[in-house]
Parts: structure tokens; C-alpha cells; sequence
């Protein structure tokens, strides 16, 4: 479980590749294994959704929409690759993305937060042959819903994905050399920087959902 990164990445970029950058960049590269041209939906934006996001738009995806209930994190979504946004808080999610692939649905779905909600949602939002990909870790006995006849006929899947099933011998060089060509943003991904014995404070600020990513560096 070690593989080299380049000598001029700095550690603070270099340390968010080990969790949330494989996390959401795996689960569309080799969960999904979404294809160019395909669209993706992508509920919850933060560390692991934004990298969701980048994964699909460096796979090449003809439409990326981000979901989330804060505005601030959508906007955040459209720097990372997002093409359309909608704020679940005061939009029917289920209904835009209908509009906006002209009845059909998307083809992936990558839900990166954990809430009930969130799941039984989900299965709205794709068209036939398309897919549910599970990110993000719910509480131990929260269950989702869906309807088994409506998947079967359209041959929809549910594709669970811990890690994006990252082998980092062949994804780490991968995702350094998409950073190197200007193709993965790291730095951006970091809110704040903070020291060990400011690390509650750190800790606070993600809770909040005010952060992106913290990061507890040493001198």
C-alpha cells in the first residue's frame, strides 16, 4: 500500500489523494466505469462529491449535474467540472433531471452522502441501463428503497464502491499526472490548513459542512 508521487507535489495536495480523491474520482472511473459522452448526477458536493465530479468531467461525461442542498457547495461544484446544478432544499431533483436530459435520466448516479433520503432518491434520476453507484457510508441499519420490477425491466444496476476500488499502483500515477497536466485540482480542494494542536478547530469546520477540506500540516 505505498506508491511513489512526484518529488514537487506538495504534501497537503499529495495527502487528499490517499482517501477522498480516489474515493469519488474510483467510483466513476472503475465503479461505473463511465464512458464519454455518458451523464452523471452526483448527490452531495463535498470532498468526495467535487472529486466525483472531476472524475466524471475527466472521463469525458456529456453532462455532470450536482446535487446538494447548500449554494455555496454547488458553486463549488461548477469550478470542479459540474454542468448543471440543483438545490434539493428548493427544487424537485427528479423533475430537472428529467428536463434536462429530455425525459431519459442519467446513466450513473454517484450518491456520495450517507442519508436514507439521498438513496431512495436516486433510483428516480437514471434511464434505462443506467446505474446507482453507493459512496457514501449511511448509519449501521438505515435501509434504502426501490422498486425491483422497474430495475429489472430496464436493466438498471446498484453497485456498491468502498475507496473507488482503487488499486494505487496504477491509480495514484494516474490521478498525478492529470494533476501535472492541469487536469485534477488538489489545491483547490483545500479550505483551510491548520496545525495538530488547532485540530479540533479543523474538525469543527468540516461538521459545519463550511469546509471543502482541512488539512493538519507539520513544520
Amino acid at each position: 500500500q505505498m506508491v511513489k508521487i512526484p518529488t514537487d507535489m506538495a504534501f497537503d495536495q499529495a495527502s487528499l489523494l490517499a482517501c477522498g480523491v480516489i474515493t469519488g474520482y474510483g467510483a466513476v472511473a472503475n465503479t461505473a466505469k463511465l464512458k464519454a459522452g455518458q451523464t452523471a448526477a452526483v448527490v452531495g458536493c463535498g470532498g468526495v462529491g467535487l472529486n466525483a465530479i472531476q472524475g466524471a468531467a475527466i472521463s469525458g461525461a456529456g453532462m455532470i449535474v450536482a446535487i446538494d442542498v447548500a449554494d455555496s457547495k454547488l458553486e463549488a461544484a461548477k469550478k470542479f467540472g459540474a454542468t448543471d446544478t440543483i438545490n434539493v432544499a428548493h427544487e424537485n431533483a427528479a423533475e430537472k433531471i428529467m428536463a434536462l436530459t429530455d425525459g431519459h435520466g442519467v446513466d450513473i448516479v454517484l450518491v456520495t452522502v450517507g442519508a436514507k433520503q439521498a438513496f431512495d432518491h436516486a433510483f428516480s434520476y437514471i434511464t434505462k441501463n443506467g446505474a446507482v453507484i453507493i459512496v457514501g457510508m449511511p448509519p449501521t441499519g438505515v435501509f434504502a428503497s426501490y422498486d425491483p420490477g422497474t430495475m429489472a425491466a430496464w436493466n438498471q444496476k446498484v453497485l456498491g464502491s468502498k475507496m473507488g476500488e482503487a488499486v494505487i499502483s496504477k491509480d495514484i500515477p494516474e490521478l498525478t499526472t492529470a494533476w501535472r497536466e492541469g487536469r485534477l485540482k488538489l489545491a483547490e480542494l483545500i479550505t483551510g490548513r491548520y496545525p495538530l494542536d488547532r485540530i479540533d478547530e479543523a474538525i469543527e469546520g468540516v461538521t459545519r459542512g463550511e469546509a471543502l477540506r482541512n488539512v493538519i500540516v507539520f513544520d
